[in-house]
C-alpha cells in the first residue's frame, strides 16, 4: 500500500470527519457523523455501533491510517491499530445519506 493520507485529504465530508474523529478520540464528532439507527459490521458480522465503537476505537485508543480511497471517497484502505490490533490491510465501506452515514462496514481486506 501507498504512505498514509492525511485524514484532512479525504474527498467525502463524513468520511473525513470520522477519520478525524478516530485520530483525535473525538467521541461526539464520530457519534455526530452517524444518522440515527445506522447499521455497522465489522467482517460481515452486525454490531451495535457505540459498542463496537467503544471497544474497538475510543477504548483501545484505535486509529485508522488511510492509505487508497475509492468510490469517491466512500471506501478507503489502510492500516487499523490498536492497543489490541494491528491490521495492515483493512477497509472501511461508508454509505451515506444526506450528509449522515447510515452504513459503515469494515473488515480486513
Amino acid at each position: 500500500m501507498s504512505p498514509a493520507l492525511s485524514p484532512e485529504e479525504l474527498s467525502d465530508p463524513s468520511v473525513r470527519a470520522v477519520v478525524i474523529a478516530v485520530r483525535d478520540g473525538d467521541r461526539d464528532a464520530f457519534y455526530g457523523a452517524f444518522a440515527d439507527h445506522a447499521e455497522l459490521t465489522d467482517d460481515g458480522a452486525l454490531q451495535d455501533l457505540r459498542a463496537w465503537a467503544e471497544r474497538e476505537v475510543f477504548g483501545a485508543h484505535g486509529r485508522i491510517e488511510v492509505e487508497e480511497e475509492r468510490q469517491h471517497g466512500r471506501y478507503v484502505l489502510g492500516r487499523f491499530r490498536s492497543d489490541q490490533w494491528d491490521f495492515p490491510k483493512t477497509f472501511w465501506h461508508f454509505q451515506i445519506s444526506e450528509g449522515r452515514i447510515t452504513r459503515l462496514d469494515v473488515g480486513q481486506g
